[in-house]
């Protein structure tokens, strides 16, 4: 844009007129622009992705054991005996093999045919699209092209380092295609389109003859055969991970159960004291005080090792977070203090503020779960965007305080 508006300038000032080679200043400057626009743009290079190998896995297990050595004996009871299996199951040669696909015809045409073969230690099952296989080896049968469901089982298998062949029942195609006589090409064609999106090799679809399984069977012996090793271990490594997000899943249970004495207890507190205090601008004051040592103490459940000082900025920038985004409204907050300025209502606005202040710990303290729960898997972020989430989950959990409530109902502004 800049060399167009630089020949246009050129030209309306008479600058050409002066000069006659500015001609041919004009003509180079409009070639190169031409030419620029023309150049493709760089195209995004994919990064490839991670290869698989035994430590890895051996990491994937180590993390997994320290997550479970947090569990009580009773709650890791199930969950470490997955995990001594997982240990064992590089050292046996056995390969599970699933087939599923849409069709049942098809898929119990290629399990007996695949039952019938001389495998050594591998066992056959056979599922549904409905829910992603636990196998080292899956057989995806279709009969066409790829439709909407199978495009998007073989994109999440190939995302989890499944080993897939797509087993092509031709006939199928032919049946439709009987006036022609022949095997419908555009529909193989499409499908090997289809599956190069999905960069999956030609060499892993594999027509599919009930009386001629020549194909399929050469292809299962010799990928059982090269690869077995690399089989279990993907299908290893894929089960513990799973292990490893139960493990998550069982220990984020514990720590809440926990935790959430501990933020009742700041409850209490934050109440009691709020419903006694006469001077307004304590409030927060109090709050702040208490949600620093609510930070340290819930810090220490999820193993976050900081001093008492060290969670001052986090409670305070949280603390600023909840004023900010409307979670400790100010134009409510007067409420209270009115209503504790009558010796009437002296009663009723002390209960609410106490409410409220109860309400801003037990806030504070689900955001805190929700941070501790959560900063692992968002590194990248900084330290006030993940507060951020972590705040406004807690506040569908929660919703309004007491006196926002009440503030809401008369119409009185939120800030």
């Amino acid at each position: 844009m800049a060399i167009a508006a630089a020949i246009i300038l050129l030209f309306l000032s008479g600058w050409v007129n002066d000069y006659p080679w500015g001609w041919l200043l004009i003509l180079g400057l409009g070639l190169g622009y031409w030419y620029w626009r023309r150049s493709p743009a760089p195209t995004e290079v994919k990064a490839p992705r991670p290869t698989l190998h035994p430590q890895l896995l051996e990491k994937q297990l180590a993390d997994t054991r320290s997550l479970l050595q947090e569990l009580p004996i009773e709650r890791q009871a199930s969950l470490q005996a997955t995990y001594s299996h997982l240990q064992q199951r590089l050292d046996s040669p056995a390969v599970e093999v699933c087939v599923l696909g849409q069709s049942a015809y098809v898929v119990n045409q290629v399990y007996h045919t695949v039952a019938t073969l001389p495998l050594d230690s591998c066992t056959l099952q056979q599922q549904t699209l409905a829910t992603v296989p636990q196998a080292d080896l899956v057989l995806l049968t279709v009969t066409g092209a790829l439709n909407a469901s199978e495009f998007e089982m073989l994109r999440v298998l190939q995302a989890g380092h499944y080993h897939v062949f797509v087993v092509w029942y031709p006939e199928m195609v032919q049946e439709r295609d009987r006036p022609k006589g022949a095997l419908c090409d555009r529909v193989a064609v499409h499908l090997q389109q289809q599956l190069q999106q999905l960069q999956i090799n030609q060499e892993q679809l594999i027509p599919f003859v009930p009386h001629n399984p020549q194909a399929l069977t050469a292809a299962l012996v010799h990928c059982l055969t090269k690869e077995r090793t690399n089989l279990v271990l993907a299908g290893t490594y894929r089960r513990a991970q799973q292990l490893h997000q139960q493990a998550q899943a069982a220990l984020n249970h514990y720590r809440q159960e926990r935790a959430t004495p501990i933020i009742e207890r700041y409850q209490w507190l934050a109440a009691t004291a709020t419903a006694v205090n006469p001077l307004p601008l304590l409030d927060l004051v109090m709050a702040g005080g208490l949600l620093v040592r609510l930070t340290w103490e819930l810090g220490q459940i999820y193993q976050r090792s900081f001093y008492l000082a060290d969670a001052e900025p986090l409670a305070k920038e949280l603390l600023r977070l909840m004023v900010q985004l409307g979670a400790v409204e100010l134009g409510t907050q007067s409420l209270g203090q009115w209503l504790k300025g009558n010796s009437l209502t002296y009663l009723a606005g002390s209960c609410l503020q106490g409410a409220t202040a109860a309400y801003v710990l037990r806030l504070s303290g689900l955001s805190l779960i929700h941070y501790f729960e959560t900063a692992p898997q968002t590194k990248s972020l900084p330290l006030v965007a993940r507060l951020q989430q972590s705040l406004r989950w807690a506040q569908q959990q929660v919703g309004r305080s007491p006196l926002q409530t009440l503030g809401h109902s008369l119409g009185l502004p939120s800030a």
